[in-house]
């Protein structure tokens, strides 16, 4: 069989390959980053591989993981087409998503063969759907599911200091609000916000929804749909530049913050106006 990458993603700290590949048998030196391949086939397949002298192998189900730990080379095989969805990132990404130091023994990414999570999963199957739509809404989406997979793969820390508590103002979700509206139209990730906000994106992410009530990424889908219904009352204005100058950055996206938001497709908003 021939080889296909079926989807690609790419987010502020991680990256996804999905992919169709007949049987191998190779050998790898090691990456520099952690590797987490998600098996997305209907039939289960048999695999394995040999990293630090330990001989690891297991029947994949769909669900079912491959876990590579960073640095950790030897041996990989699977005996049949193996169709899974891989990604990709560094101790240097779950720093930055969590806002503190993580050393290798602070997480818990180890190599393993069939490895089984189901929030892990589900996780990870939100970003592959995020890709395979074509990542809509740019890496928002993406960078918020990785930092609650960061969260979920390092040891949590006991920092009481930062946990929000209900009502109480901080000025960290004022900044990250003023840095928002400064650039609602333009492309944003929640790396970027949260350190214009002078903090981390797990951080930020967690007081945002306790100060606002939602989420940082759909609040901001709700603002540009805002903007959206102020523009598309210029009926010389198309629907698609209308999408653009909001700052919507794929039309999807456009239609789906205007029907979250106004229980309305544009279009049929926009006749409702009369326009």
């Amino acid at each position: 069989m021939q080889d296909a990458v079926l989807h690609r993603g790419q987010w502020s700290l991680c990256a996804m390959e999905h992919s169709l590949i007949g049987a191998v048998h190779l050998t790898d030196p090691g990456a520099p980053f952690h590797h987490f391949g998600l098996c997305m086939g209907s039939a289960p397949v048999r695999a394995g591989m040999s990293g630090d002298g330990r001989p690891l192998g297991a029947a994949l189900a769909r669900g079912d993981m491959a876990v590579i730990e960073a640095g950790v080379g030897g041996t990989s095989w699977w005996d049949t087409p193996f169709e899974s969805a891989c990604f990709y990132f560094t101790d240097e990404s779950l720093a930055l998503a969590l806002g503190r130091d993580v050393d290798p023994g602070g997480h818990l990414v180890r190599s393993a063969m069939g490895f089984r999570s189901s929030n892990i999963r589900r996780l990870l199957e939100t970003l592959q759907a995020d890709a395979a739509a074509g990542q809509p809404h740019g890496a928002l989406v993406g960078d918020a599911v990785f930092v609650a997979l960061a969260s979920a793969l390092v040891v949590p820390e006991h920092d009481w200091a930062c946990r929000a508590q209900p009502g109480t103002p901080d000025w960290r979700v004022r900044r990250a609000l003023e840095y928002i509206h400064a650039h609602l139209t333009e492309p944003m990730t929640i790396p970027e916000i949260a350190a214009a906000a002078g903090t981390s994106p797990f951080h930020l992410n967690r007081q945002f929804r306790v100060v606002m009530g939602t989420s940082l990424w759909r609040y901001i889908l709700h603002e540009r749909a805002r903007v959206a219904f102020d523009l598309m009352q210029d009926s010389g204005l198309s629907l698609t530049v209308v999408s653009a100058a909001a700052g919507f950055e794929t039309y999807t996206s456009f239609i789906d913050a205007t029907r979250s938001r106004f229980g309305l497709l544009p279009s049929k908003l926009r006749r409702t106006l009369g326009l």
